[in-house]
């Protein structure tokens, strides 16, 4: 009676395993179907492009080419960028579903690409204000600003890897979060909290176009192996009073992130201070913390910064199988780093750009305080004195000494 009860169990448990394999090959087949299906029954967006134009804006809307998707269309095109000037934003979309057939489907929109051009001179407000308003958009489309070449422009470069150049540019924005953390998902309700609170100054990431820009558009470029014409995911605009004023480098950028907020992984790179080389530390996790440091007239801060990071490499000549040694360039590692942080600050105060959040601690810790200088703290974060203390810890230094 046992064995048969527990053969009923054995072929019933096989039978849910059956039924529950049958039921997730339909779900695939049905989600595919339903896939090629909106892809042929509407224009898809991958990305918005915004640029100025006199009296105006340039609208670009990159779009899926359903005819990529197949075996036979390995070869073709992945998406096809249309663009259209408008006085408004919803006059240049209407302008551009005028040139398409097929209805313009917004809901899988990953990227807003802004031009240079219109950042600086109009600002970001207006643009992240029409994508709250606009209800088919989705909230959590990334924003990113094109660097030196219009947004119309890198939205028709070919891209390795990935056929569509806005695809392209959210695998670059996932994989940024490592190590700059939340700063590589600046959404619009992110842009207008900035606004709404100004208090810290808003920083979005910026992409350049390395190369030129005719031979980006040609299909020879992704079929060389080496592209002429790559986008690259360099770095952070820095912006005042929601207009852009200027740019991090990549170095700056990831300096910026540690300072900034928790961040899981990054590597940074820091001077042998004894004789010329570098050391690079990698799988580094930083703590940032902010202190006021007195509570009267132009207060002053201490940032301290606490590291843990494994020892990756090291090009100055020195055993590091030597504990003393290792300690050494520890403490070097903390001192250029210090000397770095100093450099950056001392940028932004020069700009009035207070992106770090010594704004954002004053209004927590001292909320009467801030209520008072929250109109001048441009200029009063220009003079303000900041201490810098950087700790590392080695939590490696690997199995080969030099």
């Amino acid at each position: 009676m046992k064995s048969n009860n527990k053969f009923m169990r054995k072929h019933m448990k096989s039978n849910i395993n059956m039924v529950l394999a049958i039921g997730i090959i339909l779900s695939i087949i049905v989600s595919k179907q339903a896939q090629d299906t909106l892809l042929n029954k509407l224009s898809v967006v991958s990305a918005i492009g915004i640029d100025k134009s006199k009296g105006g804006y340039i609208a670009s809307l990159q779009i899926y080419n359903p005819a990529s998707n197949s075996k036979e269309g390995a070869s073709e095109t992945g998406a096809y960028t249309y663009s259209a000037k408008g006085r408004t934003l919803p006059e240049a979309m209407e302008s551009i579903q005028n040139k398409i057939a097929r209805p313009i489907f917004l809901d899988n929109t990953e990227v807003a690409v802004i031009g240079e051009e219109l950042a600086k001179s109009e600002g970001i407000s207006s643009i992240s204000d029409y994508f709250m308003r606009e209800s088919n958009l989705p909230a959590n489309i990334r924003f990113v600003i094109s660097k030196g070449v219009s947004a119309n422009k890198l939205l028709q470069i070919f891209t390795p890897l990935q056929k569509i150049s806005g695809s392209r540019f959210e695998e670059m924005l996932i994989r940024k979060r490592l190590s700059w953390g939340k700063l590589s998902d600046i959404t619009s309700n992110h842009i207008r909290e900035k606004a709404v609170q100004n208090r810290t100054e808003l920083t979005i990431p910026y992409i350049r176009m390395n190369g030129s820009f005719s031979k980006g558009t040609s299909k020879e470029n992704i079929e060389k192996a080496t592209p002429e014409t790559i986008l690259s995911l360099d770095g952070l605009a820095v912006f005042q009073n929601q207009k852009l004023s200027y740019f991090l480098s990549s170095e700056e950028s990831n300096l910026y992130a540690l300072m900034h907020s928790k961040i899981k992984k990054s590597s940074i790179i820091t001077k042998c201070q004894r004789q010329k080389g570098y050391v690079t530390w990698k799988e580094v996790r930083s703590k940032p913390v902010i202190r006021i440091r007195d509570k009267k007239g132009i207060p002053s801060f201490l940032l301290q910064l606490q590291l843990t990071g494994k020892l990756s490499d090291v090009s100055c000549k020195i055993d590091t199988s030597n504990t003393k040694n290792i300690a050494s360039l520890q403490h070097e590692a903390e001192h250029d780093l210090e000397q770095q942080i100093n450099q950056l600050i001392a940028k932004t105060q020069n700009k009035k750009t207070d992106i770090i959040g010594f704004g954002e601690v004053i209004y927590r810790k001292q909320p009467n305080r801030w209520n008072r200088n929250k109109k001048d703290w441009n200029s009063i974060y220009s003079t303000v004195k900041v201490q810098t203390n950087v700790r590392i810890k080695v939590l490696d230094v690997g199995d080969i000494s030099s």
